[in-house]
C-alpha cells in the first residue's frame, strides 16, 4: 500500500464532502468527529461527486439522485450491484493519510 497525506484535520469541516485527486483516483474525504472516512468520489449511477453529497449517519447520499452508499463497506443501499471504493485513512496529529494499492514497481509515497 502506498500511503499520500492528503488534508489537514482541522482544515475539514463536520460532515462535509472534500474532494481530493491521488494519483489520478478521486476521493471523497468525510470528516466525523477526530475520524475521516475516504471513498471513490464518483457515484456509479451517473458519475456525481459525492463529495458534493451528504452524510446521513453511517452513509452518504449522493446529490444528483439519491442514491445512498455505506461508508463502511462502500456497498449501496438502493441497488444491491453497485459500489463504491472505500480506502483506509490514518489520522495522526492534524494530518490526514489515505492508503492506495501499490501498483508494480512503485515504491511507497510516504515513509
Amino acid at each position: 500500500m502506498n500511503r499520500y497525506r492528503v488534508a489537514a484535520l482541522s482544515d475539514l469541516n463536520e460532515g462535509e464532502g472534500v474532494p481530493v485527486d491521488v494519483e489520478g483516483t478521486a476521493i471523497a474525504l468525510f470528516r466525523r468527529g477526530q475520524e475521516v472516512t475516504a471513498v471513490g468520489d464518483s457515484c456509479p449511477h451517473m458519475g456525481a461527486a459525492l463529495s458534493d453529497g451528504y452524510l446521513d449517519d453511517e452513509t452518504v447520499v449522493c446529490p444528483w439522485h439519491g442514491w445512498v452508499f455505506e461508508l463502511e463497506t462502500g456497498r449501496s443501499t438502493f441497488d444491491e450491484e453497485s459500489c463504491i471504493p472505500v480506502y483506509r485513512t490514518v489520522v495522526e496529529g492534524d494530518d490526514v493519510f489515505v492508503e492506495l494499492p501499490a501498483i508494480a514497481g512503485e515504491s511507497s509515497a510516504t515513509p
